[in-house]
């Protein structure tokens, strides 16, 4: 019987519900395999999403690198959750790391991990059976080292042809420019919430930097703009979610619905409100396991609020000097 020949076009059509689906279950596994610890397995079905995502973008290599680091960032936060300046260290580096990333244009694809780190930093996720600073990190990188190798079997074929010839390498000025922004802002939204004890509610704190700054300031503007605007949209739907559903499995289901959404919402490029609108009430409810939704909602308010000014002061500082230095390269974009 003759073999049916590989149809590239079939393939690209089936490969975004092949995406879909692992990223489903990179959501829905820790939960169904660590019911009895549901904070710990919220967190790792984050980390789960965030190395789709790397790999996707970036490849295998990456992911590795990514998912080894993010275990033993996790390990280390979790180690020193009574040290502050453990958590604001740890968070420092991932701002670096998210920084640097930046050159390779990698930087919107690798968002999720230190927003996922920043909830480990933020309130202590050790539970049974992981309820070491050792037996957490582990589990996050062997986690993620297997979500990574999994998503690297849907990468395009031709993706470093499509990628060299869309885009071409940040400069490192800019890049640098871009690391010492975030990594100042990093160290003021961490120790804030650190220091004040703001537990889970610091860990929103904590990510909104990371969302809003980039690595040109015009468009961390622009962001800023469509993340009120998405994120006022997501925190409706997940009020609309736990007043109609409670706070049990149905609602759960809603919060891994719209994670989906959000990861088809990077993929196809579509409006960052679109994406923050998806965002929202996927952290918002996932992240709310084992407490009311409401409560996790109004306390990200709060800190999204502190989060985007802290952001928006260090950009507004920050203009004059990205100015200066685009005008230097002959460039409108700064």
């Amino acid at each position: 019987m003759p073999k049916t020949p590989y149809d590239p076009a079939m393939g690209s059509k089936l490969r975004p519900f092949a995406i879909i689906t692992v990223a489903l279950a990179a959501l829905i596994a820790p939960n169904v395999a660590l019911s009895q610890a549901p904070t710990a397995a919220a967190l790792l079905g984050l980390g789960g999403l965030s190395l789709v995502l790397a790999t996707l973008s970036a490849g295998l290599r990456i992911g590795a690198l990514v998912s080894l680091g993010l275990g033993i960032a996790s390990g280390i936060a979790v180690a020193g959750t009574d040290h502050t300046i453990v958590g604001v260290v740890v968070m420092a580096s991932a701002a670096v790391g998210l920084g640097i990333s930046a050159r390779w244009h990698w930087n919107k694809a690798l968002v999720t991990v230190p927003i996922t780190l920043a909830f480990v930093v933020a309130e202590d996720p050790s539970q049974d059976p992981l309820n070491s600073a050792a037996s957490f990190g582990a589990a996050m990188a062997i986690y993620g080292l297997l979500i990574s190798v999994l998503a690297s079997l849907l990468r395009p074929r031709d993706h470093r042809q499509e990628s060299n010839s869309v885009r071409g390498l940040s400069s490192w000025s800019r890049t640098w420019g871009y690391v010492v922004v975030l990594v100042v802002t990093t160290v003021a939204s961490s120790t804030i919430a650190l220091t004040l004890n703001w537990g889970h509610t610091g860990g929103w704190l904590m990510m909104t930097p990371f969302i809003v700054i980039q690595p040109y300031v015009q468009d961390g503007w622009r962001k800023s703009l469509n993340r009120v605007v998405g994120t006022v949209g997501g925190f409706l739907i997940a009020y609309l979610a736990a007043d109609s559903l409670g706070s049990g499995t149905a609602v759960t289901v809603v919060g891994v619905i719209f994670g989906v959404l959000a990861v088809t919402a990077m993929i196809e490029k579509w409006n960052y409100a679109i994406y923050a609108l998806f965002l929202t009430p996927a952290i918002v409810i996932l992240e709310s396991i084992g407490r009311p939704v409401q409560t996790t909602a109004d306390n990200r308010l709060i800190a999204t609020v502190v989060g985007v000014a802290l952001a928006l002061v260090a950009m507004a500082l920050a203009t004059p000097i990205y100015q200066r230095e685009a005008s230097k390269d002959g460039l409108q974009h700064y």
